[in-house]
């Protein structure tokens, strides 16, 4: 499910609005979980309403461009991690690879508060849209439902046909050492066509969304990781990131993450972030 906002002139607006409106609400019935080959329903329903979206986007894009041609307008693309149910198909963890991987896993749970995983990523998320719209970024969510679970070349697909500025990919951590805190940024490494085009403005993002949210939440500064060992990275063509928000294995920053408060401060720390990277 898709949910964007566009800030335009009026009579766009308001065109646009009723447009939009009526596909994506038609669509929150029509998804469904992933098959075990091919792209499901649902994500084709997705890819289908971001192409939409994304030549509507174009056109107000070319009908907004200031004196010096230039585009302010950024599409992000937010990918809430995990869902209720791990899904345990496997699909392929990259373009040609033989070697096949699960598509979720199911996540962590808080080691105090016993919350998923997947319900602090989305809060963190659906936050974090709201406040991207409200700066007038174009939002595409990979999902909005915790009961939609979506394989990683899925989410992939999502972010590449909406041609995404970012993608984000929010996420909580764990250890076995429970003393462990902080947080920490997943960059693609250049294994393939698509990382190498894209590893060089990944790390860069990445790196500086990792500093200023740690800046800013007051966390230990885990570092950027590259890795070639998964799936959404491997076959992104866009600028892709993936941020560990904090330790649920961690009692202290367990209840931290399911604090309101606490995740509207992640929130207004990673959008902080996003502005700083791409602009």
């Amino acid at each position: 499910m898709i949910k964007v906002r566009y800030f335009l002139l009026p009579f766009i607006v308001l065109f646009l609005s009723a447009c939009t409106s009526s596909s994506i609400g038609k669509n929150v019935s029509e998804n469904k979980v992933a098959k075990t080959s091919g792209l499901s329903k649902q994500i084709n329903s997705t890819i289908n309403n971001i192409e939409g979206l994304t030549e509507a986007n174009n056109k107000i894009q070319d009908s907004s461009k200031d004196s010096n041609n230039k585009v302010s307008r950024k599409v992000i693309v937010i990918d809430p991690g995990h869902a209720d149910k791990a899904n345990l198909q496997k699909e392929q963890l990259a373009p040609g690879s033989t070697e096949m991987k699960i598509k979720d896993g199911g996540g962590a749970e808080g080691i105090v508060t016993k919350t998923p995983e997947y319900i602090v990523n989305m809060a963190i998320s659906m936050k974090l849209r709201d406040i991207l719209q409200k700066r007038e970024y174009t939002v595409i969510m990979t999902k909005t439902s915790n009961s939609v679970s979506l394989g990683n070349i899925e989410r992939a697909e999502i972010g590449n046909k909406a041609k995404a500025d970012l993608v984000i990919r929010i996420h909580a951590d764990s250890s076995d050492d429970t003393k462990v805190t902080g947080a920490s940024m997943l960059v693609p490494a250049p294994i393939n066509s698509n990382t190498s085009e894209i590893y060089s403005i990944s790390k860069k993002y990445g790196t500086e969304i990792l500093n200023i949210y740690c800046n800013e939440m007051k966390l230990e500064n885990r570092g950027v990781v590259e890795h070639s060992d998964m799936t959404g990275f491997n076959w992104s063509k866009v600028p892709v990131v993936l941020i560990e928000v904090g330790f649920l294995s961690n009692p202290s920053e367990d209840k931290l993450l399911s604090n309101i408060s606490y995740e509207n401060k992640i929130a207004n720390a990673l959008a902080d972030g996003i502005y700083n990277a791409l602009n």
